[in-house]
């Protein structure tokens, strides 16, 4: 005879399997979960069409005058026009001088002229012959510069690109590569694609995300990193302050242009912020402790011993350019908390000046791009960018 279960025993059997199912659904919910919020990670985010514009804060004639601001930037124009012009020169002169530039002067390329060579195929054929290396090529993730690949290639990782941000390069500008046209944003995704934080050189890769993204949310790369403004802003504060490119000076750059794109559109949290804002004004401080009493700095502006031995090919006059230029041209886009003294800003403008007038045009031609970065601080210390400084009556 078959023995009853007693009801009890049922009622725990019920039970246990009623929470075991429970306990399976929403293990497979949270799994659903996971997998959505994995897919969304993945996902980069969304290309802003017109990329935001960070404009001048300040006007101090104090800095510059209007009358050597006009002689400085005479001295500064694009003359490339020719055959063969350096990709390097070509990306800074229009970082400098803006799509809008125009000249007089026949030797000097106008700001079009230059995004043409930079994008479209046919220009940089028209330039650089038939039988060089195309500059913009394919890879896995898509279209690129060639880098660090001779004279007709981009000196550094994402330069190229963060000129075409800089300088207001909708995304949907037309792209003329060999293989035939597509847009600016492919260029973009390639960029968002194959960042990793890891990479050589992001300080560029930082200017294009925060100038075209539409959103500050966290975004996935293609090798798993979770990456946001905050975490870019920590891994550029993370090294030491000299190291890096043009002395480290790119990287201050990227911060200040990422405090002035949050007061647009928030991409850092206020915690992120306020560690920029601290940073900043450390380096301020060392920076004022060690201006040279002329008013220039040096490539050791940390205070460090100089070392010159990686310096053979730059004169001394050109390496002070290049450090004074640069913290010059940052602090002239930083809010105020993190300014100098004025007379600190007095001292380097009119080195700048004095220097530059005083270099001889063979020197203006090999440090050209370190002088980029001179000129565009002068222009930007009275409030204007260069192409808005009338320089008409520099040769007359």
């Amino acid at each position: 005879m078959q023995t009853k279960t007693p009801f009890r025993k049922k009622l725990s059997v019920a039970c246990y399997l009623g929470f075991h199912i429970l306990l399976v659904s929403a293990a497979i919910g949270w799994g659903a979960v996971r997998f959505h919020s994995w897919e969304e990670q993945k996902q980069l985010p969304q290309i802003r069409l017109n990329p935001l514009k960070v404009t001048p804060l300040y006007d101090r004639p104090s800095i510059v005058s209007d009358e050597d601001l006009a002689g400085v930037l005479y001295r500064l124009r694009p003359q490339f026009r020719g055959t063969t012009p350096r990709i390097n020169h070509v990306d800074h002169a229009l970082r400098f001088w803006g799509i809008e530039a125009t000249f007089d002067d026949p030797k000097s390329l106008s700001g079009i002229e230059m995004r043409d060579i930079l994008l479209d195929h046919r220009s940089f054929n028209q330039v650089w012959g038939e039988k060089s290396k195309p500059l913009l090529v394919q890879n896995q993730y898509g279209i690129k510069p060639r880098v660090q690949d001779g004279l007709a290639s981009s000196s550094h990782e994402d330069h190229t690109l963060a000129t075409l941000a800089e300088v207001g390069t909708p995304a949907d500008y037309p792209v003329v590569t060999p293989n035939g046209e597509t847009t600016l944003a492919a260029m973009i995704q390639e960029t968002l694609s194959s960042f990793s934080l890891n990479q050589l050189e992001y300080e560029w890769s930082t200017l294009v995300f925060a100038l075209y993204l539409q959103s500050p949310q966290d975004w996935m790369t293609t090798e798993g990193q979770l990456v946001n403004f905050d975490l870019i802003a920590e891994r550029i504060m993370r090294q030491q302050p000299t190291k890096g490119v043009c002395y480290g000076k790119h990287r201050l750059h990227a911060l200040v242009m990422l405090l002035r794109v949050d007061e647009q559109a928030p991409i850092l949290t206020d915690q992120g912020r306020e560690k920029i804002i601290l940073y900043l004004k450390n380096i301020t401080a060392l920076l004022v402790k060690t201006q040279a009493k002329e008013g220039y700095w040096d490539k050791n502006w940390d205070g460090r011993k100089l070392e010159l031995s990686s310096e053979k090919s730059f004169t001394p006059r050109a390496r002070r350019i290049l450090a004074t230029g640069h913290a010059m041209e940052w602090w002239a886009l930083a809010p105020e908390e993190v300014q100098p003294p004025e007379e600190t800003l007095k001292k380097a403008g009119h080195w700048l000046v004095n220097s530059i007038k005083a270099m001889p045009e063979s020197e203006i031609k090999s440090s050209y791009t370190f002088l980029s970065h001179a000129g565009r601080a002068l222009a930007l210390w009275r409030g204007k960018f260069p192409s808005q400084v009338d320089i008409s009556q520099q040769d007359q």
